[in-house]
């Protein structure tokens, strides 16, 4: 009798044990994890109708907090510079307005890097959320910058959030970091996914504003479980077929924001995906007046008139980034005056205003700012012909891509084929009227940036510096403002010094 009560316990006893672990298995298959992201970058410029769009921002990212449980709102970087008002306080009032959105995490571009690696440092410290660069390295520290992380968690509602971003080395050449490494982005992101793992992360997102081709297999493996790329300036269609995986979120244009919601099951899948134009959400009031008085700000320092427009002048970014453009002729010609040389060279990538100017508007100290926001002086160097052409190459090689390095000349025109093979671009260069002689030695003029190979013009760094006119060179920003002045009336044009050959110019 005592055998069989024994017996029936431990058959009682098993189907207690069968099914209690049904009831967890069972559990375990329906009970879900859901998160919401509010994404968003690329935002330097709080007078921009599309880029200063902070307030409604803000009120995009509250309504997302109160309708959903768990939000993280990451923000893409993109925004430290460069602007007018950056150009004074080096980015501390996009911190200053980032800290009242509060973010949970920011990432880290290239465009953080416009004041150089110390002045990012610095705003890292004035910051409320982390800024995070998994694979920058000091080197004269021998490990990341002061103030910036290799990744962080974040934790929320009982879902912990795990945040690596990674550069492109790019920004080593575009920027002049002479004390910066950028390590392989791969190994990277190997390394802190296994270390937010450890540390107990469920979701892992992964920030970058280059078109990586490992990103898709690191979602497919499950090394990451989402990825968001912000880099607008990117070709959107190239961009989204790079991109092109379930787990990727996209910024295909300043002034959106992207809201994506994921429940994990299996994996992490999306559930809701859209992006957001920002000028479409009603401005948060509270923020507004914070804009408002860095605007006020901006214009008790900058809204001065300095000349008038006489004629229509565009800066729109293709344009100066692929043709002769008449104010980037008037700069290039400023220079070469006050250098007092035969030639002069400029970027299309050092105008940044992106904005069209009607006949007769008022030319204020405002405008210049905005389309030459950075700190670049002149430099003066002895080139070769022949190292000139290879700057103008060099300058040409990225033309399909619209980067910044499109050369514009004074003293001197060249004509190009923008269909032929890189570095074989250049077919004509005249200087002052007579064709270009490569054994000679020209007197040319250009910016501290170029001059020490920036935007990939190696043939410029490698070039005989002359002595500085000044102890304290003047920035070309100002040598324009008072090349206006000067003028007051200012009708810039074209003259043919850039010959695009495909066009039949």
């Amino acid at each position: 009798m005592r055998i069989t009560q024994w017996l029936v316990f431990l058959a009682s006893l098993s189907l207690i044990f069968r099914a209690g672990y049904a009831v967890s298995e069972n559990r375990e298959q329906v009970t879900t994890s859901s998160v919401t992201f509010v994404l968003t970058a690329d935002m330097p410029n709080i007078s921009d109708a599309r880029t200063g769009r902070y307030a409604n921002l803000q009120t995009l990212v509250k309504q997302q907090r109160q309708i959903s449980e768990t939000v993280f709102f990451i923000f893409g970087g993109g925004s430290i510079g460069p602007s007018a008002l950056s150009s004074f306080d080096r980015g501390s009032h996009i911190i200053d307005i980032l800290n009242s959105l509060e973010p949970d995490v920011m990432g880290v571009t290239k465009r953080e890097f416009s004041f150089y690696e110390d002045e990012l440092s610095l705003r890292s410290y004035e910051a409320a959320f982390p800024l995070v660069a998994s694979n920058v390295i000091d080197n004269r520290v021998g490990r990341s910058p002061d103030g910036l992380h290799t990744s962080v968690i974040v934790e929320k509602e009982e879902l912990t959030l795990g945040v690596i971003s990674v550069l492109h080395e790019r920004v080593i050449e575009e920027y002049q970091l002479s004390d910066i490494t950028i390590t392989p982005p791969q190994k990277a992101i190997m390394e802190e996914s296994k270390r937010l793992r450890q540390q107990g992360a469920d979701i892992i997102l992964l920030h970058y504003s280059y078109p990586f081709p490992f990103i898709n297999t690191m979602l497919n493996k499950r090394i990451i479980d989402v990825a968001f790329i912000t880099d607008s300036r990117l070709d959107e269609k190239n961009m989204l077929e790079t991109t092109r995986h379930p787990n990727s979120m996209v910024l295909t244009q300043q002034g959106t924001a992207v809201v994506a919601s994921f429940v994990k099951s299996a994996g992490w899948q999306a559930t809701s995906y859209t992006e957001q134009p920002l000028e479409d959400i009603e401005a948060d009031a509270e923020l507004n007046e914070q804009l408002i008085e860095y605007e006020a700000r901006l214009k008790r320092l900058l809204n001065i008139q300095i000349g008038e427009w006489k004629i229509a002048v565009s800066t729109a970014r293709k344009e100066v980034r692929s043709e002769e453009n008449p104010f980037v002729n008037f700069v290039a010609d400023t220079i070469k005056r006050y250098a007092n040389t035969e030639i002069a060279l400029i970027n299309g990538g050092s105008i940044r205003g992106n904005k069209q100017y009607t006949a007769g508007a008022p030319i204020t100290r405002q405008d210049i700012v905005t389309e030459m926001p950075f700190r670049a002086h002149v430099v003066a160097l002895d080139i070769t012909g022949a190292q000139l052409i290879q700057a103008l190459e060099e300058g040409l090689s990225q033309y399909q891509n619209l980067k910044g390095g499109f050369p514009h000349v004074s003293g001197m025109s060249y004509s190009f084929d923008p269909s032929a093979k890189v570095f074989q671009r250049v077919k004509n260069v005249t200087i002052n009227g007579k064709r270009i002689d490569k054994s000679k030695t020209y007197s040319l003029a250009t910016s501290n940036f170029l001059a020490n190979g920036g935007d990939g013009f190696y043939a410029l760094k490698n070039t005989e510096k002359r002595p500085a006119s000044s102890t304290r060179p003047p920035q070309i920003s100002d040598l324009v403002m008072q090349a206006i002045v000067n003028q007051y009336d200012l009708k810039p044009k074209t003259d043919n010094r850039i010959i695009n050959m495909a066009k039949g110019e």
